[in-house]
């Protein structure tokens, strides 16, 4: 009973401490905020019928009046155009006003606060400081007094509990410690409690059994978890690309059928346009509709090729090994004559990295795609369009992401911009057939469908990085010769 009594003693005795030294903490600060603040208003009511009256001595005088007053020792009035600081303080203690909202913030034993004066034309703010020292005093000697009452208490009751425990309760405080440091988490602690009481001793060692067997299972459990939340998350990531894969495969082969049966159309349109043609004179107003007729169907023409060639329907082209850095070189050529002076292209080409198994009309194609995309994406004033080429290593870690992809040597061309920028569902379709973000009669939405489908015929994968306002960055992996995978092309995306 009495070491209960002791206990009860012991937990309550903090919470009587800190309960009673909070009330009077509180009593005495909000005593001092509530004279700071009343003191503040009745300074800042004289200033505000006054400061449009006053010459500059006689605000100095009352700023001075401020200070001399009260427990105020800060007084600074700020307006539109200048500062004036009372003469009772130095020039430099401006520099420390930082505004409180609580007593003892920022431990410069000063309460700042400020108060605005709102005047006819302009605002003014009256800064004001007061000395928190006698209040933190008085809180200080609370503190003391009932420090000493609490540690005598506490004393006297840690003698009298150590006393009955050396009789009859230290094995079981050690053991209720031990018990209590492995359920805060060190499992690994063993339950080592020596006694002379029989009992006590069979228990310690009954927690022990179940403390070593339950820890077993536990780590056991804890590598299935990740095991399977590492599953998990990769099936997930897997699941996403082959869905995305899956989707762009239905659209190639959707768009490859109607690009066939939009040439079967068209052909015929083309040759009955041109027989027309020859029974008109050759400076008829009719034979020239005809011939911009015939000029529209050659244009439908090349954006069905283009169609084709994202859907992978176009027929199998000749591939021959070569080394792309010269086929790039010439592609930039080419986009160097289309676009602005404003525009500065950065080349970084390496060259015999070795040889690709590739079409070069197909990958000057994805070049000149892959840098019109990035030139149409920069501002008005220009920008940097960077173009790459090097030797990239693959990791089994980096192509486990990339399903296409297989570890081991590729070449990596990289298009980079500084342009506007994508935000993610944005890039979820940036592949689509016909998917533009731009005006009309600015692109058909078929110039990264196209660059998509080039990829993937020669064994590669395109990795897309683009934030809004932060540019984008196009890298395209295509393995050197003898990697390619039989009937990849065909047989996935």
């Amino acid at each position: 009973m009495v070491l209960a009594l002791l206990a009860i003693h012991a937990v309550l005795l903090p919470a009587l401490f800190f309960g009673v030294l909070a009330i009077v903490t509180t009593s005495q600060e909000e005593a001092f905020v509530d004279y700071a603040r009343n003191s503040a208003s009745i300074i800042g009511d004289i200033f505000r019928t006054n400061i449009s009256e006053e010459s500059e001595q006689d605000l100095v005088r009352q700023l001075d009046g401020a200070i001399l007053g009260g427990r105020s020792i800060y007084a600074v009035l700020q307006t539109d155009d200048r500062t004036y600081v009372s003469s009772l303080m130095d020039q430099q203690e401006t520099e420390l006003f930082s505004e409180d909202f609580g007593v003892g913030e920022h431990g410069d034993n000063v309460y700042y606060l400020s108060v605005p004066l709102e005047l006819e034309d302009s605002v003014a703010t009256l800064q004001l400081g007061f000395d928190e020292g006698p209040t933190l005093a008085q809180i200080a000697g609370v503190k003391k007094t009932l420090g000493n009452i609490v540690i005598l208490y506490f004393f006297v009751s840690l003698f009298l509990v150590a006393l009955l425990s050396m009789l009859i309760a230290k094995p079981i405080r050690r053991l209720r410690q031990e018990s209590r440091a492995i359920a805060s988490g060190g499992y690994s602690r063993k339950l080592l409690v020596h006694s002379k009481i029989q009992e006590i001793v069979e228990l310690t060692h009954d927690l022990e059994t179940m403390r070593s067997n339950l820890v077993g299972v536990n780590l056991q459990l804890q590598e299935e978890i990740a095991e399977r939340e590492a599953a998990e998350a990769k099936q997930q990531s897997l699941e996403a690309r082959l869905r995305h894969a899956q989707r762009l495969e239905s659209i190639g082969t959707l768009a490859g059928g109607i690009a066939h049966e939009f040439n079967n159309v068209l052909l015929p349109l083309l040759l009955y346009t041109e027989l027309a043609m020859e029974d008109l004179p050759a400076d008829g107003r009719t034979r020239e509709n005809l011939e911009k007729v015939i000029k529209l169907g050659h244009r439908a023409k090349g954006l069905s090729q283009q169609i084709l060639t994202f859907g992978r329907r176009s027929g199998d082209t000749d591939k021959v090994a070569i080394d792309i850095a010269p086929v790039v070189e010439e592609a930039l050529s080419l986009v160097r004559a289309l676009i602005p002076a404003t525009v500065e292209i950065r080349t970084d080409i390496k060259h015999n990295l070795g040889t690709l198994l590739c079409d070069a009309q197909e990958i000057q194609q994805l070049v000149v795609n892959l840098c019109s995309n990035a030139f149409r994406s920069l501002s008005v004033g220009g920008g940097d369009v960077s173009v790459t080429v090097d030797a990239q290593t693959v990791t089994e870690e980096f192509a486990a992401k990339y399903p296409r992809l297989r570890a081991g040597k590729y070449v990596c061309l990289a298009v980079t911009d500084t342009g506007v920028g994508m935000d993610s569902a944005t890039l979820e379709r940036i592949f689509d057939p016909f998917f533009t973000t731009r005006t009309v009669g600015e692109g058909t939405g078929l110039g990264l469908s196209v660059v998509h489908g080039i990829v993937l015929k020669h064994d590669g994968e395109i990795v897309v990085w683009s934030k809004p306002g932060q540019g984008s960055a196009f890298r395209v992996y295509l393995p050197l010769a003898g990697q390619q995978i039989s009937g990849h092309s065909d047989d996935s995306e």
